[in-house]
């Protein structure tokens, strides 16, 4: 008997020691297992729609799960969650999208530029993302004459954070600046047969900050023609001028990213089209800030 309530004791002290995982991180690690399935899914049904699959770098598009709702209690999801009001819709931008695409997460890192985050990692910056509560994201794509040429015109992340987190994320992106405003990427293209080593210069700069929000930045990126690393041929074409806008009111903040061609703005030459100007995309940023403001806290 004595031996048994050794055993029950120490049971007890064992048991004390272990850390079991909280409700949030428990759905946050079945969302990302989720959203893997849900990703598959919805490019067979783009596949379908369009006859080709289109997804933004860093990005997953899905359809957004209902679980969302029930993460918080109906008194406290308004001062939580994400709403769906908070996001740009289809008749806040210029260019005109057909299908849209979102989701909603929790505990998602708040990412502003993928590329730009890699030069990042690789010159020793020294900070990491910022980590959100809630966040939701949609992704609009362009509706052309041709369906099966469909790409995204834009895609916008909401994120809401915990008090200080959203000044962080632009102390990142300044040290990110810093760190980066040209950079040398090695890749490989496949020509005439085989694969040639290559170099794209990458640059970034900020034509604009402050126009919306609380805070707010325009990030430009620019993508130079790869070329091969042997005797600097080109090897492919320039690819499009990028415009990331990063807006915060209050804890929330947004990242609106456009597609390919959707900046009308000239690389070597070469104008992509139409596209959004400078003045508009300032306006759609601040018109982002407004939507916003009634699920941001502090509110506008």
């Amino acid at each position: 008997m004595r031996d048994e309530t050794r055993f029950v004791d120490r049971l007890h002290r064992d048991l004390r020691d272990v850390r079991w995982p909280e409700p949030a991180e428990i759905r946050a690690r079945a969302r990302r297992r989720s959203r893997r399935t849900a990703l598959t899914a919805a490019v067979a049904v783009l596949a379908v729609m369009s006859g080709s699959a289109y997804a933004v770098a860093g990005r997953p598009v899905s359809p957004p799960p209902p679980v969302a709702a029930t993460l918080v209690s109906p008194a406290h999801a308004a001062s939580a969650e994400v709403p769906q009001e908070a996001l740009l819709t289809p008749r806040d931008v210029p260019l005109k999208t057909g299908v849209q695409l979102g989701e909603t997460g929790v505990v998602e890192p708040v990412r502003v530029d993928p590329v730009l985050e890699s030069c990042g990692r690789e010159r020793g910056v020294p900070s990491g993302p910022a980590t959100s509560r809630y966040s939701r994201s949609r992704t609009l794509l362009r509706a052309p004459v041709d369906p099966t040429t469909r790409q995204p015109v834009l895609t916008q992340d909401v994120y809401r954070v915990d008090p200080g987190q959203g000044r962080l994320v632009f102390g990142l992106v300044g040290l990110l600046l810093n760190a980066c405003a040209e950079w040398q990427l090695a890749g490989s293209a496949f020509v005439d047969g085989r694969t040639v080593p290559t170099v794209q210069t990458h640059r970034w700069e900020t034509p604009a900050s402050g126009f919306a929000g609380d805070e707010s930045v325009m990030l430009r990126h620019v993508s130079l023609a790869p070329r091969s690393a042997g005797d600097g041929k080109v090897v492919a074409a320039t690819p499009a001028v990028e415009v990331t806008m990063v807006v915060r009111v209050g804890d929330l903040v947004t990242v609106v990213a456009t597609g390919p061609g959707a900046v009308a703005d000239t690389v070597d030459g070469v104008r992509p089209g139409r596209g959004l100007s400078h003045a508009e995309l300032e306006a759609l940023g601040r018109t982002a800030a407004h939507r916003m403001c009634a699920a941001a806290n502090p509110g506008c």
